[in-house]
């Protein structure tokens, strides 16, 4: 009886002890194939050929394999750990999308290093539109437009997209980005930036082309975006003016004229041109500079005004420039200008009372 007792608890032993004996056993057979595979290359692509062989279709005992193979990996500290990480996270990748043998992902392009692996190039098929290819990646139009600066949705079978991985955009990056100031400029944190494009460790190179995720482009970078015209009016007291209406001046552009078209600036240049007394190419700028720009040019610059003379004020955020074109007996003048209280281009005729004429400087 006591024998059978001592026989029990030697079995008990036993079988308590097996599962660390497993385990032992287990790694130190992943540590073994470490050491042996630290430096060959072959370690990096443990079940990749795999799937390449299917056509990149990824299962999830493979998914599995890839996940185990790389946890063990990063305990141990092996060499090959950062090649089988990301192995995984590329299979997680092809995966989430779940591809299928006919309507697959084209293989990213690893040869290219200035292409992150959260970047997926993407081959237009026949049939395919910019709206299912956001369907396939779980993306908007906009994201895969913004990515490669588009300005519509319109696509052709045989063109190349670049894809973002993750909800977000494909980047070009520059001189002196951060994973920081990218966060920051495009909506984005930091720490995806990161983990997005395995930068652990490692700058942004300029040139590359990495995913923000969650990121969005400015208005003003988007590919669509029309910067405005540059226009401004002038809203001078109506009671400065008499007799105001419309004229219809030939304006033309000439090679010299280098004002903002339809601005006051503008036309008071073609008048002059236009008059055979042309202004100094030198003086450009906002309305208001015009009078101190015109006397260190050399041009005389007084509140006396003459016909062709043309008449400044500071007044306004530009300021404002016309043309006098006549003086009448009574000390008042005939003026013509742009944008005077109306859209960019309009051209006025009015008079300048005697008693506010004095209140311009004049550009002879």
């Amino acid at each position: 009886m006591k024998k059978k007792r001592q026989e029990h608890k030697i079995r008990n032993f036993i079988g308590k002890l097996l599962p660390y004996v497993a385990v032992f056993l287990v790694i130190f057979g992943v540590a073994k194939i470490g050491a042996e595979t630290k430096n060959d290359p072959s370690a990096d692509n443990i079940n990749m050929n795999t799937i390449a062989a299917g056509d990149y279709n990824v299962s999830a005992d493979q998914l599995s394999t890839l996940y185990v193979v790389a946890n063990l990996s990063g305990s141990f500290d092996l060499a090959s750990t950062d090649s089988v990480a990301g192995n995984y996270v590329t299979a997680s990748v092809m995966k989430g999308i779940s591809q299928t043998s006919t309507d697959k992902i084209e293989k990213p392009n690893w040869i290219n290093t200035n292409i992150s692996r959260g970047v997926v190039v993407h081959e237009v098929k026949p049939g395919e539109t910019m709206e299912s290819i956001a369907r396939k990646y779980g993306l908007t139009t906009d994201q895969i437009r913004w990515s490669n600066g588009l300005k519509t949705t319109a696509i052709n079978p045989g063109d190349s997209l670049k894809i973002p991985s993750v909800a977000g955009i494909v980047y070009t990056a520059k001189a002196g980005d951060t994973p920081e100031s990218l966060a920051a400029r495009y909506g984005s944190s930091a720490e995806r930036i990161i983990a997005a494009n395995d930068l652990e460790g490692v700058g942004i190179t300029e040139g590359a082309q990495i995913v923000l995720p969650g990121g969005t482009l400015p208005n003003t970078e988007r590919p669509e975006y029309v910067a405005p015209a540059r226009t401004y009016t002038y809203y001078g007291s109506t009671s400065e003016r008499q007799n105001m209406h419309r004229v219809y001046d030939n304006v033309t552009r000439s090679a010299s004229n280098r004002m903002v078209g339809g601005q006051c600036t503008y036309y008071a240049w073609w008048w002059r041109e236009a008059h055979d007394n042309p202004l100094p190419s030198a003086l450009t700028g906002d309305a208001k500079y015009w009078a101190n720009n015109a006397r260190r040019l050399g041009l005389t610059v007084n509140n006396s005004p003459s016909i062709g003379a043309v008449f400044q004020t500071t007044a306004g955020w530009y300021g404002h420039v016309g043309v006098v074109v006549g003086k009448n007996p009574d000390g008042s003048i005939v003026v013509r200008e742009m944008n005077y209280g109306y859209r960019a281009g309009v051209i006025m005729e009015s008079t300048i009372p005697a008693n506010v004429v004095g209140n311009f400087n004049y550009i002879h």
